[in-house]
This record gives structure tokens, sequence and C-alpha cells, in this order.
């Protein structure tokens, strides 16, 4: 994972190099889907991992996902790995438009705890959405 991440630190250090602003998360991660996807194309071991991005531009908030052949999604939620699916179904029943963060931190602990059998242990951050900084943030119950 950590060839992933600093895939995309370079890539945005060398977009402020060259630009002298800071990149956007649409490009961010349409140049992680062409690294992942160049992978798939040579006699390269492809990376199987998928990576959240969460960050802030001038749209405002961005919420995507890259999977391991280099294909990117735009959206409110989404859960990687084994149970993936169950995790969704629970995000999919909890979300609605307008939710706290505390709503929403306690829509994704119960999905995460529902499709680990509740043996979980949980870090969160927030990005905010009026500073578009992220800072890690404790859970109520300890996580």
């Amino acid at each position: 994972m950590s060839t992933l991440i600093d895939e995309l630190r370079v890539t945005a250090q060398r977009h402020r190099l060259v630009h002298d602003n800071p990149i956007d998360m649409s490009t961010l991660s349409r140049r992680l889907s062409e690294h992942l996807h160049s992978l798939t194309m040579y006699a390269v071991r492809p990376l199987g991992a998928s990576i959240i991005l969460a960050g802030a531009d001038e749209l405002g908030l961005q919420l995507l996902q890259v999977d391991p052949s280099g294909t990117s999604f735009r959206g409110s939620g989404f859960a990687i790995g084994q149970h993936a699916d169950e995790a969704l179904e629970a995000i999919a029943q909890g979300y609605r438009p307008g939710l706290t963060v505390d709503e929403a931190l306690e829509v994704a602990t119960r999905a995460i705890e529902g499709a680990n059998g509740g043996k979980t242990q949980i870090e969160v951050g927030i990005l905010k959405a009026d500073s578009g900084r992220f800072e890690r943030r404790p859970l109520e119950n300890g996580g």
C-alpha cells in the first residue's frame, strides 16, 4: 500500500512544483489510474490494492476510489475488502444527504463493525468542508 501512497505523494508534489498550486482530485485520481493501468499493460505484476481518496479542491469535497486495474469511481461512500458488499449495504441503508459528522461516523462505524463481526479497531479522520483540512478524530466508543 505504501507504494500507492508514495506514488500519490510524488504526483501531488510534482504538480505543486510545476504549476505552483495544489493538484485537484480529478487529476490526482487520473494520474494514479494511468499508473495502475500501465502496470497491467507491461510485464509488471499489478498492485492488488484499491485505494480510497478523499480531498478538497475547487469543486469541493471529493471522494474517489481507484481499483487495481486503474478504474476510478467518484461517489458518496465506498468500502473495499473482503466484506465490502455488506459494508456498502449498511452505508446505503444509513446514508442520507445532510448527515451530521457524528451521524456519518455512526453509519460508517456500524458498517465496518457489521461487516467484520464487531472485531474491528477503527481509526477515523475528518475532511473539513470549510477549510479542506484533514484531521484525525477519536471515536466516542474508543474505536
